[in-house]
């Protein structure tokens, strides 16, 4: 626990360092973006590939490269100049690719297909809308997703780890309990009044072109709505961990990678931000269609 919970703080001060660093340029998120997103691409297509030699009994699929490596490529061209529409295309790209793989192998079954397409959609279609969120609203939304999902996830290791016992889904994740998602849920709420304090009233310097005071009538109001917003996604966040855990069970595997020690992979880290992604991406569409 220990040396998990050095390696955490380690792991904050350098997402601090790189969000001051995109208050002179969004490229050097949106870099740092792309190649965690690289690294847990070639992650996922590891823990599907054919089983190696220390751990023959895993369950595997032929996945083709190639197509989770176009994918990539263009995620961010294809988001930052069409917005979720670039998303879109770049998947129907990426599917269109993998299916000629598949048309033209005899050797590859539907699953082998089915199994390169999800690579290709798990990670890196998913992450991609970080950038789209960056582009229109700068980098509160951004931070909320990472930050609701990274402090979720802390509560509820801690609390489970201290005080959990009954467990909620022994067979998809082993070690969640009942007290360790309830208190990332109000984990996910405290993160939120966090980001407040740290980016909003503290000034923080990031990229940052939208703020929830410019819309709200007061203080309490901006707090009790960053509140909300973050119980909202700590639900998004607790839902992506349990589906990153049922996909290794699925093959056989206890973590995506050993790049981050104890954290394991970096598709280990950012297994609850995918989602979280998507809940802040819809908030905000919602949020600018009523308000801006």
């Amino acid at each position: 626990m220990v040396k998990r919970t050095v390696a955490g703080v380690i792991m904050g001060g350098i997402l601090f360092l790189v969000l001051w660093l995109t208050y002179y340029s969004h490229l050097v998120f949106d870099g740092v973006v792309l190649v965690i997103g690289g690294l847990a691409t070639w992650e996922i297509y590891s823990a599907l590939k054919l089983p190696s030699a220390e751990n023959p009994e895993k369950k595997c699929f032929q996945v083709n490269l190639i197509p989770l490596a176009i994918g990539w490529f263009l995620s961010y061209p294809m988001s930052l100049y069409f917005g979720y529409m670039g998303i879109f295309f770049d998947f129907i790209i990426t599917l269109l690719v993998a299916f000629m793989f598949f048309i033209f192998n005899p050797n590859q079954k539907f699953s082998d297909f089915s199994a390169t397409v999800f690579g290709a959609v798990y990670p890196m279609t998913l992450l991609s809308i970080l950038f789209v969120l960056q582009s229109k609203f700068g980098m509160i939304p951004v931070i909320l997703a990472i930050a609701i999902g990274t402090i979720s996830d802390l509560f509820a290791y801690l609390i489970g780890y201290l005080f959990g016992k009954k467990k909620i889904f022994p067979k998809i994740s082993p070690k969640k309990t009942y007290a360790g998602c309830i208190a990332g849920l109000f984990g996910g709420a405290i993160g939120g009044i966090i980001v407040y304090l740290i980016f909003e009233l503290g000034g923080f310097p990031t990229n940052i072109s939208f703020t929830f005071s410019s819309i709200l009538p007061s203080m309490g109001a901006t707090i009790g709505v960053y509140c909300a917003i973050g119980f909202v996604i700590a639900v998004f966040s607790e839902i992506g961990d349990l589906a990153a855990s049922r996909v290794k069970r699925e093959v056989g595997i206890k973590d995506y990678g050993k790049a981050l020690g104890s954290h394991g992979g970096f598709l280990d880290r950012i297994d609850s931000i995918l989602f979280t992604t998507v809940c802040v991406a819809v908030i905000m569409e919602i949020i600018a269609w009523v308000c801006l």
